[in-house]
């Protein structure tokens, strides 16, 4: 876990105004209250990615939400995916080549 202060030290244009501001919006989940807050590695790199999309691209709160929330969509969908995909393998080799047959019609389509 890494708190506030080790944050705003790993991320040194980063300002506590821009961590409240995002925690507010739902952007950002801490763990504990406001005078303890906690985040985790995951938490740490979507911190980056914030920081990035204000201070290097320029852009302002409601586009960074809708972003992020489509960069959630898809990771969302790449756990599906994978899940998908893993059992998919797990079926005999007729039912494997059953369902890449029928995404290949499915495709063409």
């Amino acid at each position: 876990m890494t708190d506030l202060n080790e944050l705003l030290r790993l991320h040194r244009k980063l300002t506590a105004v821009h961590v409240e501001r995002w925690v507010a919006r739902g952007l950002l989940p801490p763990r504990g209250d406001g005078d303890a807050w906690s985040f985790e590695q995951v938490d740490v790199a979507r911190v980056r990615l914030l920081s990035e999309l204000v201070d290097d691209i320029g852009l302002d709160d409601d586009t960074v939400e809708t972003v992020v929330g489509l960069v959630d969509q898809v990771h969302t969908l790449r756990g599906q995916l994978s899940v998908l995909a893993q059992a998919i393998a797990e079926q005999p080799p007729a039912t494997r080549e059953a369902i890449a047959a029928a995404l290949q019609r499915i495709g063409r389509g």
